[in-house]
């Protein structure tokens, strides 16, 4: 308005209405253009006054927008307030469900520990067990024939009346029945149950005669006896556990060497080849030997078992 007084520099601007009526302070009225006209000089308590009011409507417009921000503030807490309440039920289920879940675990736990401890345990047995096994076939493999043996016994040493080549050599021949080179087969063979040639059951007789005699190992012509092995014939040959022979015969023996000789030479088998009409053992000699050596019998070979799962 063009007759309105200025505001003095510096003078805050008139408030509102609204905040005039909560401060108690009537709204103004325009000056009329009458009253309108240079302002009059204030007096020293008037300028006083007016400065005053100029610092309380300041505070006052702070402390109304304060109460404001408070109002809203408390208004937005109380949906915190709620927002909270609803979060924190929410996790106690999901604690509750994670309690129930880590328990169960915990069990698993303690069960699979269970497990293990008792496989362990297990796994130590089948070792102790093993041990033992190995233990026992080491005590038991000079009697099984499973490892060499060495020691003092006697050597038996039949000859056959039709044996080609001399005692010294390795009287044995290949797995396929064929002479080694050193043995000459004889000009003439005869029938295998005839008079001229020893029988299997002759070789069979002097070995149950050791055995009985005290005898630990035994080897014929350098294949060791076992509990499964056996003595047969093949058309001219003598097996030994599948394994053919010639002669000359030498029969090894581990044992106490007096015993071992007294007794064959007492047994009525040494008797029968040496004096029996036609007999066709031309020397059969017993003497006892300071040092000899057996080796291992050969593996035995399965053909039916098989490892238990396989």
């Amino acid at each position: 308005m063009p007759g309105a007084p200025k505001p003095l520099p510096g003078a805050p601007e008139p408030l509102p209405a609204e905040l005039a009526m909560l401060l108690d302070d009537p709204p103004r009225r325009s000056p009329s253009p009458a009253e309108s006209g240079p302002p009059a000089e204030l007096s020293p308590a008037g300028r006083a006054g007016a400065g005053g009011r100029r610092w309380l409507r300041p505070v006052t417009l702070v402390l109304v927008l304060l109460g404001g921000v408070i109002a809203l503030g408390a208004r937005r807490g109380t949906i915190t307030t709620d927002d909270r309440a609803r979060l924190a039920a929410t996790l106690r289920v999901q604690v509750g469900e994670r309690s129930v879940a880590l328990a169960g675990a915990e069990d698993r736990v303690r069960q699979l520990r269970s497990v293990v401890a008792a496989a362990r345990e297990q796994h130590r047995q089948a070792d102790r067990d093993h041990a033992g096994a190995v233990a026992q076939i080491a005590a038991l493999g000079p009697e099984a024939g499973s490892v060499a043996v060495t020691g003092s016994g006697v050597r038996i040493k039949v000859t056959d009346r039709l044996a080609g080549g001399s005692g010294s050599a390795d009287p044995r021949v290949s797995a396929s029945g064929t002479p080694r080179p050193h043995q000459s087969a004889p000009t003439t063979v005869p029938d295998a149950a005839g008079p001229g040639r020893i029988q299997d059951h002759d070789l069979a007789d002097l070995v149950n005669v050791l055995w009985i005699s005290g005898a630990e190992a035994i080897a014929i012509n350098g294949v060791r006896l076992t509990a499964l092995s056996a003595i047969r014939a093949a058309g001219d040959l003598i097996l030994i556990s599948f394994i053919p022979v010639l002669a000359p015969y030498d029969v090894e023996a581990i044992g106490d060497p007096r015993r071992l000789v007294r007794r064959v030479e007492q047994s009525a088998v040494v008797d029968r080849l040496r004096h029996r009409p036609g007999s066709p053992v031309t020397s059969l000699t017993a003497s006892a030997a300071e040092t000899l050596t057996l080796p291992a019998a050969p593996p035995p070979v399965l053909r039916h078992a098989r490892r238990s799962g396989s």
